[in-house]
């Protein structure tokens, strides 16, 4: 098996070689990880590293490159790359990236099952977590996102899907339930990535609890709070504030009354069926992330995804912040694409927005985030202890940038017109 894959690639680089520009044909199915052989996959990075730069794809550069990157080195010398040469079939390129990916995605899912493997045998194996990251294995073996369509039946698929969800009741897009917002998002989220950029202490965690909440409770939509920071003590005094007129301070000396104590419970066993669900998973990866979106998926239907906060995802492998995030970004956007629900990601943005509102390019660690996202959200108050909490819907693939105003009280996010109608003591008359 390993000679025949090292034939493989050797005769996609020969074709290469011989004629450089039929990387971008190759590029379709492969790139620089793909290959088995390191020397190979040197040789294939090195030609698109000019194709990045716009250095003109010609025989003779290409081999000055090879040269500066020792990757004719890294082959087996002189020799061998006049050997790919005298042997490579530039119109095979296609055929062979193909088979060339096919080798490595059939190494990335034997690598995926021994680690699989490694794990169910841990004393501490929690078998629904390792069920979800199973489910991995269809992203390894890549998806048809890629497949080319005549565009009268792209058209008329959509429609199609479109009369499909008109049928069952539902809308191509997911009211969050404050009305001003859905209003500026002419109607709610999009199957996609939305990001709610906001600094510390402003509002992100509390607009992504109340937007999951409201999704669950007021349209029954089952929804999950993933959480890499607050642990479920920290998420039930949130409610516990939410659902009465208690404060802070209450709490945190036990000094309620029974009255409020008994509010609170009530609006507790309202909240019992509410398929809204919390999941606290301190320095997780994006790999468990998304094993327990898939297995959430299957096991109730999830049809929105809350991620707090995107910059403490982990992903092994990238210790440059600006790398991880750019990656862990990616990575949202093709779970929010494949499952066809909103994956909502709070972020923080960098300190030069300290005291005004956030722009765009003060989305922290990368500029992806920004490039990557369908949707941008971002949050402002001009105190930490303001209740007017200023929005701006700044990035809208398919619609209109808006600025908004809502209300944030005893850390629950309204719209302003709610201020006023009790709504902590009866959100059911919402």
């Amino acid at each position: 098996m390993i000679e025949q894959t090292l034939k493989d690639e050797e005769n996609l680089l020969g074709g290469i070689l011989c004629n450089p520009e039929t990387i971008y044909q190759a590029a379709e199915f492969v790139d620089s990880k793909s290959f088995l052989s390191d020397g190979f996959g040197l040789v294939f990075q090195a030609i698109q590293t000019m194709l990045q730069m716009g250095v003109p794809i010609t025989r003779s550069n290409v081999s000055v490159e090879l040269v500066r990157v020792n990757a004719v080195d890294a082959i087996g010398g002189v020799k061998r790359l006049i050997e790919l040469l005298a042997d490579g079939q530039p119109h095979h390129v296609s055929y062979y990236a193909e088979i060339v990916a096919k080798h490595s995605k059939r190494r990335n899912l034997m690598a995926f099952i021994d680690r699989i493997k490694a794990k169910s045998i841990e004393a501490n194996c929690d078998p629904m977590e390792l069920a979800g990251e199973m489910s991995q294995a269809l992203g390894i073996m890549g998806g048809e996102s890629d497949q080319q369509k005549q565009i009268g039946k792209l058209v008329i698929d959509f429609l199609e899907d479109c009369e499909r969800i008109k049928s069952d009741g539902g809308q191509m897009v997911f009211a969050t339930g404050i009305e001003p917002l859905d209003s500026a998002l002419d109607g709610g989220f999009p199957a996609g990535t939305i990001t709610i950029g906001a600094r510390p202490s402003i509002g992100k965690s509390a607009f992504g609890s109340e937007v999951c909440y409201r999704m669950a409770k007021s349209f029954g939509k089952p929804t999950l709070f993933v959480s890499l920071e607050m642990n479920f003590r920290q998420m039930a005094s949130r409610f516990v504030l939410r659902g009465s007129n208690m404060r802070v301070s209450d709490l945190n000396r036990l000094s309620y009354t029974n009255e409020q104590l008994d509010a609170a419970m009530a609006k507790a066993l309202q909240d019992s069926d509410t398929p809204m669900e919390f999941w606290h998973k301190p320095s997780g990866t994006i790999a468990q992330i998304e094993g327990r979106i898939r297995s959430d998926v299957a096991r109730r239907g999830c049809r929105c995804v809350v991620v707090d906060y995107l910059q403490l995802i982990r992903a092994p492998g990238y210790s440059d912040p600006k790398l991880r995030v750019s990656f862990v970004m990616k990575e949202l956007v093709r779970i929010s694409k494949e499952l066809m629900i909103p994956v909502v990601v709070l972020a923080q943005v960098g300190r030069q927005a300290e005291g005004t509102m956030p722009t765009l390019s003060d989305l922290k660690e990368s500029g992806s985030v920004e490039e990557d996202s369908d949707t941008v959200i971002l949050l402002h108050r001009e105190k930490r202890d303001s209740e007017e909490l200023l929005c701006e819907v700044a990035k809208q693939r398919n619609g209109e940038i808006a600025k908004l105003t809502l209300a944030m009280r005893n850390g629950v996010v309204m719209a302003v017109s709610e201020v006023a109608t009790e709504f902590h003591n009866d959100f059911g008359g919402y």
